[in-house]
């Protein structure tokens, strides 16, 4: 490394590899450090998949950032000529009045997003499980999952074309 460096991105798993490609998107002088080959097994964003869902149970607050997070998902993946996300939906199950399941609807309500509410006959005929009586379904058309490495990979050739440096053992 010689020059000016504005940026070092230290770890380049799923959220170092994608600071470091927008960051050399953005024109800055980056350089990422790994201790470890990508993928490392002993990083969080290992494996073959993460699930991804905007309807998010935590808080309804969270929506519009994974609604933004599915966009720039398409613009890698676009980038990357590679199919990082598979759309296959989400079925949540519990009581009606768990948290987990209101926080869902809240989501899906308030926001607009794609989401079925399924009561248990209509859970067993479709998904051929079988929850406990009383139980709601939600399904959320948009969820679906990540190829968690491949998203790494390709923040990481983004960011090398944009001009970042990385250095992993």
């Amino acid at each position: 490394m010689s020059g000016r460096v504005d940026v070092l991105v230290l770890g380049l798993g799923g959220m170092g590899a994608a600071a470091l490609a927008h960051l050399a998107a953005r024109g800055l002088s980056v350089v990422g450090i790994d201790q470890d080959t990508v993928p490392s097994l002993r990083g969080s964003s290992v494996g073959e998949t993460r699930v991804i869902r905007k309807a998010y149970a935590e808080d309804p607050r969270y929506v519009p950032l994974l609604v933004r997070a599915y966009d720039l998902w398409g613009e890698l993946e676009a980038r990357s000529g590679r199919r990082l996300f598979t759309r296959v939906g989400c079925l949540n199950l519990g009581p009606a009045a768990h948290p987990a399941i209101r926080g869902v609807l809240e989501s899906a309500e308030r926001h607009g997003l794609p989401h079925r509410r399924l009561a248990d006959a209509e859970v067993r005929a479709r998904f051929s499980v079988v929850p406990l009586p009383g139980d709601l379904g939600v399904f959320e058309e948009d969820a679906g999952y990540l190829a968690v490495e491949a998203c790494t990979e390709a923040h990481l050739a983004w960011a090398t074309a944009c001009g970042a440096q990385v250095r992993q053992a």
